[in-house]
């Protein structure tokens, strides 16, 4: 009977432990939330800019170049950010948080940018 109570309580315990727990090898949620945020900034500049002059630059080599940049800013590796976000895509309930809160992100800024430009008006009042 005592094994069966302890069975149970090493049972509990390990129930109530934290899902959303990181390894410590894993890059922490908010740390990879930003460097996330970053990698997209990049491939939109990739995006905006860097494809015009695609005639003169290699556009896939400029862009693994801006995310080496984003990696060396962050003091990581591609290999820990590989590894690391493997681990989140195979934890799907701490993923979508963290991509929920990178795209909260990404419309506050958009906001931002909204409020700061200037207003064209829709009527023209002439007499």
């Amino acid at each position: 009977m005592r094994q069966f109570v302890l069975f149970l309580s090493l049972l509990f315990v390990l129930s109530c432990s934290d899902q959303n727990s990181v390894p410590k090898d894993i890059i922490a949620k908010d740390k990879m939330g930003k460097i996330l945020w970053d990698l997209v900034q990049a491939d939109q500049y990739s995006t905006q800019y860097l494809v015009k002059d695609s005639a003169k630059i290699n556009v896939k080599q400029e862009t693994m170049k801006l995310y080496e940049e984003v990696f060396r800013i962050h003091h990581i590796t591609k290999d820990e950010f590989q590894k690391s976000f493997a681990f989140y895509l195979a934890h799907p309930d701490i993923t979508k948080v963290m991509f929920d809160s990178i795209s909260a992100n990404a419309n506050r800024q958009r906001m931002q940018v909204y409020r700061n430009t200037p207003r064209i008006p829709t009527k023209l009042n002439v007499k």
